[in-house]
């Protein structure tokens, strides 16, 4: 998996730990606590130009990399991680859908360790159950004193990410 951190300059990383990711879990552990005992079979998606806009238009999110990260999961389900840029860094997180693209756990990968309330179990919890279409109203999920901008962008990703798995998995053009 391609991380857009590494296309961070090694100077700024250096300029103080306000730039600093923290490493919470790996995609594989990830893999393990969402989905335990299961094998994965990667079916990486990549966008055209046409998806990518009409995902920006439909979820209000702004995509910064053309492949969609996703793995078919053997017990069912399906694997996704992606990345949102939040206070001047860029957050990873996993999802775990099920067949019928609800949502049924989230992980966070890597955040600032300053905004890292995100990580908090109650948080992430807001979004299960959730599906495509059903984080479009404000307050949907309650953000994070603290952590409220990387809250924010979160639940931005997952908007996007419902509703590219709805265009592309859901409801594939022939």
């Amino acid at each position: 998996m391609r991380s857009r951190l590494l296309l961070i300059p090694a100077a700024i990383c250096a300029a103080g730990p306000a730039y600093a990711t923290a490493v919470y879990l790996t995609g594989e552990k990830a893999q393990a606590i969402l989905f335990p005992g299961a094998t994965f079979t990667r079916d990486f998606r990549v966008l055209t130009d046409e998806q990518m806009t009409l995902i920006q238009d439909r979820s209000r999110a702004q995509i910064y990399d053309r492949t969609f990260r996703l793995w078919k999961v053997s017990t069912g389900g399906w694997f996704i991680v992606d990345q949102v840029e939040a206070v001047n860094t860029t957050d990873t997180y996993a999802i775990a859908l099920d067949d019928n693209g609800i949502v049924t756990g989230v992980e966070v990968l890597a955040c600032m360790p300053y905004y890292d309330r995100v990580t908090e179990p109650a948080w992430r919890a807001q979004f299960k159950g959730k599906k495509y279409g059903d984080l479009e109203k404000k307050g949907e999920i309650i953000n994070v004193s603290g952590s409220t901008r990387t809250a924010e962008a979160i639940t931005a990703g997952m908007r996007k990410v419902l509703t590219t798995f709805n265009l592309l998995v859901q409801q594939p053009s022939p």
